[in-house]
């Protein structure tokens, strides 16, 4: 129903209704982390859970590696992220992806989900092996960050390496693709 907090979220943030079937819903995270993983979180963690939607990443094969549970409110942190396999590249949307047209790489995995062809890299680094794989066919989308010092280190750092990168225009003022769609850019733009 349109009242319950999950779809009031993704309402709110204007997530496309046709990846709604790559989100969950968990009203108490830690204790379903829990099933996942036996004592994940401790009792005194399990005091403070609250309701999560949760965003499971799937290898190429569509075998689920990791999650991630992003708040609905304020609760820190935003996100926490479990990886059931240590070995994988905390990459979403692997198994979504075309290999034979341009892959965007960004930063969020709410992001993701309003450009053709995303992976988001969880806020972790964007030279990861994975992406490096695609590295030719790929162009990496950080935050729009241009103040911040250390984004404008890692962005020519990246262009260094010879990624393709995305420099948003001074005429962009919201910080990240989800924000770009609620102030009324569409994906084209």
């Amino acid at each position: 129903k349109e009242t319950h907090p999950a779809v009031k979220y993704v309402l709110n943030r204007r997530i496309p209704s046709d990846k709604w079937h790559l989100l969950y819903f968990a009203p108490k995270f830690m204790k379903w982390v829990n099933k996942q993983i036996p004592e994940k979180f401790s009792e005194t963690s399990l005091q403070f859970d609250h309701p999560r939607l949760v965003l499971p990443f799937f290898n190429p094969a569509g075998k689920m590696f990791a999650f991630a549970g992003r708040a609905f409110g304020k609760e820190e942190p935003k996100y926490i992220t479990i990886k059931l396999d240590e070995d994988s590249d905390k990459i979403f949307g692997m198994d979504r992806i075309d290999y034979a047209k341009k892959i965007y790489v960004v930063e969020g995995q709410l992001d993701s989900l309003f450009l053709p062809n995303a992976i988001a890299v969880a806020g972790a680094s964007f030279d990861t092996p994975f992406v490096q794989k695609i590295k030719a066919n790929c162009t990496l989308v950080m935050d729009n960050e241009p103040r911040n010092k250390d984004i404008v280190k890692q962005l020519a750092k990246y262009i260094d390496k010879g990624y393709n990168v995305c420099m948003f225009p001074d005429t962009i003022r919201e910080k990240d693709i989800n924000e770009m769609i609620l102030a009324g850019k569409t994906v084209d733009e």
